[in-house]
């Protein structure tokens, strides 16, 4: 076999004609170790502080997005509704970006709403998100997790009365109301909880090798008014159980879910100057993209089963309430 000569071989190599790194004034100086970074980064490869990013170098930013803990606080991408004019491999890019899958995204767009498509746990990682979505045309806005205040639920309410300039709502277990002019009623948005709740019996290893003996499973649903004035953030609700309709007078019928259309009718009918919101149960499936629905376990403890045995018992609930209400904040939000 006849060897090459030594220098032959790099013949046959292709000649690189584009830089593939970064150049030296691209690279992102970090102000707390003050080691470089490449202009991909919102925070230091090295201390992980948030790095200084100009308006030059954004356009090199990815955002990381990535599955936020129940407990952290973060900023939501809000998409607002557009023409739905992409085709396939724009999708993909954009599904690309925000870390979706790109049927879910091709739904959204076709809904034609304000729908969250992406939750950052930064602002300028959202804002980066934004800048993105805004590259391919898209307009969008960034709402945080403290103005949803998701934790905090609107007030419920006992009761409500009607008068010609004015509603007078009754809150639930307290001797208080409150008074909301009629030209003041600004949102009102319907929808529904839905819990599920499973109670499973297992029997109890020390060695955590459990079995699962038993398991129950229930489910509930639950019809719900929000009511929001212009002057206030967090909103009133209005749940089927518990509630007076009597302010149906004529109207009121023996069933709750009946009776909570026919009240949810007469407020749009109250304030036709007010926007009213009634696409929640339509929507779900594509909140639950990026506003995941509340899930706790509880321990029921140690069950004795005969003189040596004992069992576990425990109770999973999933329900749809802080979902509802970021829903619910959102529409008050874009007011």
């Amino acid at each position: 076999m006849e060897e090459k000569d030594s220098d032959e071989w790099l013949k046959d190599l292709p000649v690189q004609t584009e830089n593939v790194g970064f150049q030296t004034e691209e690279m992102i100086r970090c102000q707390q170790c003050v080691r470089m970074n490449p202009p991909t980064k919102l925070n230091c490869f090295y201390c992980g502080a948030e790095l200084e990013i100009s308006e030059a170098q954004r356009r090199f930013v990815r955002p990381n997005l990535r599955k936020l803990e129940a407990w952290e606080k973060g900023f939501n991408v809000i998409m607002l509704p557009i023409l739905p004019t992409f085709d396939k491999a724009k999708i993909a890019q954009i599904a690309r970006i925000l870390k979706t899958e790109k049927e879910i995204l091709q739904k959204i767009i076709e809904a034609g709403k304000p729908l969250p498509v992406a939750r950052a746990e930064s602002e300028k990682e959202a804002e980066i998100a934004q800048q993105s979505l805004k590259n391919f045309g898209i307009e969008s806005v960034v709402v945080s997790d403290e103005k949803l205040n998701a934790e905090k639920p609107p007030r419920r309410l006992r009761g409500i009365e009607f008068f010609d300039d004015k509603l007078i709502l009754i809150l639930f277990n307290r001797d208080e109301i409150v008074e909301i002019k009629r030209t003041d009623l600004a949102l009102i948005v319907t929808g529904a909880i839905f819990e599920r709740r499973i109670e499973a019996t297992e029997t109890y290893n020390k060695k955590g090798e459990n079995k699962i003996l038993d398991s129950t499973e229930t489910a509930s649903d639950e019809s719900v008014i929000d009511i929001y004035s212009r002057e206030d953030l967090i909103g009133h609700r209005i749940l089927a159980k518990g509630f007076d309709f009597s302010c149906l007078e004529t109207e009121k019928g023996i069933l709750a879910k009946d009776n909570i259309k026919k009240l949810a009718e007469k407020l749009k009918l109250f304030a036709p100057n007010g926007k009213f919101i009634d696409d929640y149960l339509q929507v779900r499936e594509f909140l639950a993209n990026v506003w995941e629905l509340d899930q706790k376990s509880d321990s029921q403890g140690l069950k004795r089963e005969g003189f040596v045995k004992f069992n576990l018992g425990n109770v999973t609930t999933v329900n749809n309430a802080s979902q509802l209400t970021r829903y619910s904040r959102l529409h008050r939000n874009l007011l």
